[in-house]
């Protein structure tokens, strides 16, 4: 019995791996083929020179971006051949986009990068100021910058006082810093005391109180030598039009020219510090990228929205293939549900709303399909197929193999940085059966099934999501724009945005419920078969319990036969007096028909037909 009873528990375990095994091959096949659907619906809008042509700058860049197409039509739109996009009115974001593409194609864009870094130009809306610590007491300083020295003395309170430290300085903070004039920003300062200290660079946006620290600063021991001096400089650049700055183009250029391995350090405190002034153009995308720092993932990360898109420009497709690009190598829960939700809301046609731009970045960005191969045709052989990561530059921790390929703006690296544990990103770690109602981070030391959430709290699936919107809650789909021509406007469910709720007139449904009825009788079948006697005797006490008073149970065989007795006819009654009824009262009887036999009516048919002949 114990042998049965493990074999059909094997069995019932192996059939759920296999509908699982299934289920999970069947969502595969109809993502990719839902993929294949969208890079021909791409391929159709590019596929030749005058289809390319009347394409805009941008819709030629993200589809050479995609699908290597109109690579000489963007190069046709570009200044003194490949120096800046487009013709005419060069603008740094599409010079930026121009070259992220053109690389990805192979294409010299040495030029545009040179033009790209002559752009540049200290922003007015940082105030730096310079910080010297001294760790014990008082201490006598010397600040020396163009062709003038000036003294100056820290107090035991840490207070600056001196007579004049020159036109480029001047106290600030209450005398605990330097405020650094904006005409000094490219003078070098360089400090030596008396005593041991250390200098630090701080910056603020005018009209905040928010002070950010630079990472690095310089110590120095006491004297009047190299070793007992330390050099400051205001590094603090932005990318400029009409020498203004442009921040969205400072977030291309600087994404761009860091993938091509530029130092971009310098505009990061420009980025940073207007970020929250910039949110419609998804800053922490850029510097996530760019730093690799998992504080602006997760907050990138938390700007999903009903667990779908992001939508902080107004472009839901474009913001959403935004946000995901920094994640390209990585598998995260909101990429996932983004996934899910791009594939419900793709058009009959292949595309999202019928969108070249939209359409041609959300592949590159989700679905890239890369040129790499074995090497050979001129194509580089691809990096994880030499085993080998597909990371950002800063999140490196190895080798760079130049001869491998990876997708756009990510490079071939020998060894990944050791990812953080949950508990070192203060985040809480959700097991299989339940979700992260915030957003999640890729860390080290998780089990199968666990997450890590960073922002918000664990919470048992299927538990309420706390949305007050039921169009797609109850099968709808929202809609920026008009419904699709199978679909039809409802105004009983409510969307986000003041999108419209469009319902499928004949919305086809992904079920599996025949697999599932499949598994119930495999484990009713089982079980039967395994627990046949139990069952039996159950079926016998219950029929024995439900039935009449003396019914037979298990093993009952009638009851005894009774002792013979003689018979005795017994008494008989008068009939009653018949009732007499006049014709009119008796019951009439249904006329008979005179049935026939079979005998009967062939002889009839003999006869007739004999008749016939007669006649």
């Amino acid at each position: 019995m114990k042998k049965e009873v493990v074999v059909g528990l094997l069995f019932i375990f192996l059939t759920l791996i296999l509908l699982s095994s299934l289920q999970a091959q069947t969502t595969l096949v109809n993502e990719t083929a839902k993929i294949d659907k969208a890079y021909a619906c791409l391929g159709s809008k590019t596929n030749t020179t005058a289809k390319c042509s009347s394409l805009s700058t941008e819709e030629k860049t993200f589809s050479l971006l995609a699908i290597s197409q109109c690579k000489n039509e963007l190069m046709s739109d570009s200044q003194n051949n490949g120096e800046c996009w487009p013709s005419g009115n060069c603008r740094i974001k599409t010079t930026a986009q121009a070259i992220l593409a053109l690389d990805n194609s192979n294409q010299q864009t040495s030029t545009a990068q040179d033009w790209l870094l002559s752009q540049n130009k200290s922003p007015t809306e940082l105030i730096w100021y310079l910080q010297v610590e001294n760790p014990d007491g008082a201490t006598d300083c010397t600040v020396s910058y163009g062709a003038s020295s000036y003294e100056f003395s820290i107090g035991e309170d840490k207070k600056i006082w001196n007579n004049s430290t020159g036109p480029c300085l001047s106290r600030a903070q209450d005398d605990y810093w330097f405020r650094i004039s904006p005409s000094c920003y490219n003078q070098e300062f360089q400090i030596s005391c008396n005593k041991d200290f250390s200098t630090t660079l701080l910056f603020s946006k005018t009209g905040t109180a928010t002070i950010h620290v630079l990472p690095n600063t310089h110590s120095a021991a006491s004297g009047s030598g190299s070793q007992g001096t330390t050099t400051e400089k205001v590094e603090s650049y932005c990318f400029a039009e009409n020498n203004f700055c442009t921040y969205e183009g400072t977030l291309w250029a600087a994404l761009v020219l860091n993938a091509l391995d530029k130092d971009v350090s310098s505009y990061l405190p420009y980025l940073i510090t207007l970020a929250e002034d910039n949110p419609r153009f998804l800053p922490d995308a850029f510097l996530f990228f760019i730093t690799s720092d998992e504080n602006f993932g997760a907050s990138l990360l938390s700007k999903q929205r009903s667990n779908k898109w992001w939508s902080e420009s107004g472009d839901r497709y474009y913001d959403t293939a935004l946000a995901m690009y920094p994640f390209q190598s990585e598998t995260r829960t909101e990429k996932t549900n983004a996934k899910q939700w791009l594939l419900e809301v793709q058009d009959a046609k292949g595309c999202w709303q019928d969108n070249t731009r939209n359409t041609a970045f959300i592949l590159a960005s989700i679905w890239p399909r890369g040129t790499s191969g074995d090497g050979v045709d001129g194509e580089l052989p691809s990096c994880t197929s030499k085993g080998y990561y597909c990371v950002s530059s800063g999140s490196c921790d190895g080798q760079v193999f130049s001869e491998y390929d990876c997708p756009t703006l990510f490079e071939c690296c020998s060894a990944q940085s050791q990812q953080p544990t949950c508990d070192e990103l203060g985040g809480e770690i959700c097991s299989s059966s339940e979700i992260c109602s915030g957003s999640t981070a890729s860390v080290s030391g998780l089990s199968t099934g666990q997450i890590c959430c960073t922002t918000g709290t664990c919470k048992a699936r299927g538990e309420d999501q706390g949305t007050s919107f039921t169009c797609e809650t109850s099968g709808g789909t929202c809609r920026i724009s008009s419904c699709e021509s199978n679909e039809t406007l409802s105004t009983d469910y409510t969307c986000q945005y003041d999108d419209k709720c469009c319902v499928s007139e004949s919305k086809p449904k992904s079920s599996y419920t025949w697999i599932w009825i499949l598994l119930v009788l495999i484990v009713l079948v089982v079980a039967g078969i395994l627990f046949r006697d139990k069952l039996r005797n159950l079926w016998f006490k219950m029929k024995s319990k439900g039935g009449k008073p003396g019914a037979a149970g298990p093993g009952y065989r009638g009851p005894p036969a009774p002792p013979y007795t003689p018979y005795y006819p017994r008494p008989t009654r008068p009939f009653p007096e018949r009732r007499i009824l006049v014709p009119s009262q008796q019951p009439q009887r249904p006329a008979l028909r005179p049935v026939k036999s079979a005998a009967s009516k062939e002889l009839d048919d003999v006869l007739k037909k004999l008749k016939e002949m007669g006649k």
